[in-house]
Formats: C-alpha cells, sequence, structure tokens
C-alpha cells in the first residue's frame, strides 16, 4: 500500500488467539466503544506526553490533520504475506526476508522480536483473523517495530493471544522512552491504537502481558506533528495527572507556560467548583464521573478530559 494524505478505512480485525479488547483516553480508565469492542488505555506513568492517544481510525486522521504540518502516512496491510503461518526470520522489512520478497512491504519500518528469534507472518482467516498480522513467533518475545526515518503518528490493530493486557512502549530519539500504554485487550479480537507525539518516535515495542503474545496488522505510520506552532508545541507538554485522581490533580507546565486560569465542566458543559491553587486542581467535593478541564495558559487555552473517581 502506497502513501496516503487522509487515512483509508482500516479493517478492525486481527488475530493470533485472542478476543475483545479496549482502548481508552491515555491517563484515564473511561470504558470508550468503538467499532470492535470496548478498550482501556492507562498511562503507566500517570503523565500525558503524547499529544493524544485514539480508539477509532476517524479520530486519528482527525488527530493527525489537526496536529501535524504534514499528514502525510504510509499503510501497510501485509497484505502481500503468504497464504498460512509462517516464520519468516528474524527480520521482517522491504528489504525482504523469509515471507516477503524485497519491496513487498513499504520502505521505512522493521520488525523483530524482543530475543532476535523469528517474526511470524499469518495470512487472513487462518486463526479466525480477517486481516493479515506480523509479530514474534514465541509467547516469550515481545514484538519490536524500529522505524526508519523516525516518525510522530502510529496506528494500528492489535491482537493479543490469550492475556487481557499488552503494553505498548513508545519510545524516542535515542531510545529515550515517551510514554508507556496499557491496554485492556481480551483476547481473540482485534483493536484499532493510534496515538501522536510531538517529538520524533524511533520505535515502539508490544507486549502481551504474562507471556500471551500479540501480533499487529493494518499499520499505519508518519506524518510530521511537530505540532504547528512553537506555542502550540509548548502547550502539547503540560500534563495533567494523576487520571483518574479523586482528589488533587496537579498541572504540569514548561518554563515558559504560566497558568492564568483554569476551570472544570462536566459533560453537560456545566461549570463546577474546583479550586486551582499552585497548580494543583482540588476535584475532592466533584461527584465521579469524566470531565473537561479548560486550562487558560499566557500561550493559550488547552482542554483535557479527566476522571473522577
Amino acid at each position: 500500500m502506497k502513501k496516503i494524505t487522509f487515512l483509508f478505512l482500516m479493517a478492525s480485525a486481527m488475530v493470533f488467539a485472542q478476543q475483545p479488547q479496549s482502548f481508552v483516553e491515555q491517563g484515564t480508565q473511561q470504558t470508550i466503544s468503538n467499532s470492535n469492542q470496548e478498550a482501556v488505555i492507562t498511562s503507566a506513568n500517570d503523565r500525558q506526553p503524547l499529544v493524544d492517544t485514539y480508539t477509532t481510525l476517524s479520530d486519528f486522521n482527525d488527530g493527525v490533520t489537526a496536529n501535524c504540518s504534514d499528514p502525510t502516512l504510509t499503510s501497510e496491510d501485509f497484505s502481500s504475506a503468504p497464504a498460512g503461518i509462517n516464520t519468516c526470520g528474524p527480520v521482517i522489512s522491504s528489504a525482504g526476508d523469509g515471507c516477503f520478497g524485497a519491496g513487498d512491504l513499504e520502505d521505512g519500518f522493521s520488525v523483530e522480536a524482543s530475543n532476535g528469534t523469528d517474526i511470524v507472518a499469518i495470512s487472513s482467516g487462518q486463526i479466525g483473523n480477517t486481516d493479515a498480522l506480523v509479530g514474534a513467533n514465541t509467547f516469550a518475545e515481545f514484538t519490536i517495530i524500529n522505524f526508519s526515518p523516525e516518525v510522530y503518528a502510529v496506528a494500528m490493530d492489535i491482537w493479543n493471544n490469550s492475556e487481557n493486557t499488552t503494553d505498548v512502549r513508545i519510545y524516542g530519539t535515542g531510545g529515550t522512552l515517551i510514554e508507556t500504554l496499557v491496554l485492556n485487550t481480551p483476547s481473540g479480537t482485534q483493536t484499532f491504537a493510534g496515538f501522536i507525539a510531538d517529538e520524533p518516535i524511533e520505535r515502539v515495542e508490544l507486549e502481551g502481558l504474562a507471556g500471551s503474545g500479540e501480533l499487529f496488522g493494518n499499520f499505519l505510520f508518519g506524518a510530521d506533528c511537530m505540532v504547528l506552532g512553537v506555542n502550540d508545541n509548548a502547550l502539547s507538554q503540560v500534563a495533567v495527572y494523576p487520571n483518574p485522581a479523586s482528589d488533587i490533580l496537579n498541572i504540569e507546565t514548561p518554563g515558559n507556560i504560566e497558568i492564568v486560569s483554569a476551570y472544570v465542566y462536566d459533560v453537560t458543559g456545566k461549570r463546577m467548583t474546583a479550586p486551582v491553587v499552585n497548580n494543583q486542581l482540588n476535584i475532592a467535593d466533584l461527584s465521579n464521573g469524566v470531565y473537561l478541564i479548560q486550562i487558560n495558559t499566557n500561550e493559550g487555552n488547552i482542554t483535557r478530559k479527566i476522571v473522577k473517581r
């Protein structure tokens, strides 16, 4: 598949031996429905360094368009995989391997297993999957996706074999960990997962917990999302954590950003009473549920979704 500026519809099934999955906004535990199933994504460090995470292809498309100066993405569906379940060797890439000929796969990425063992390619319909999948061949390893050149936006369908949790570790230049997303992934169903960073992504690691195995397909990557302006770039680094929270939310800003005011709104748009003191927001008196916090700064305004529990 070739480079596209707007993503086409991504099939929503993946397989290696798992069941329904779910994917939710980073840093929250609110359950969000998508066309496949429900999913939950939480940020392992209760921070929000990513621009955003996405549970549907349409929202991911909108996010790329809104946040990226160059929204061009490359699509790879692995449809040239040979029929059946095949081991491909330790690395698959556009250079060719035991499953894909040279030029069969798009340039710009490679896939390997954590312990240097083989990558497996599974054509559609082999294990209940509707689309071709690739990933580490044994459950003891996890799957590593390397990018060259680096990218800013990544989306895929993720399949977990037998465990309800998959970690997605996102690394920047020099191997610096940008974020770990924790996906609730009921086994046997592929789930859409997308995310955008405002710094280059060098690699992504997928690991089904408890040695459960993981595969991915319907792969999209690319774009240039250094955010459209200096102010926007700084605002994207504003973090609200922990999220969910029961009483105090911390608002962390880069050195050049000063908070002028912050307001909390419920889902109906009603403004709630939640004072901000020393970059901390007291939500102890709010009822459990989902809220929006509007943060007004000297460089502009941003909105974050928060969960009170």
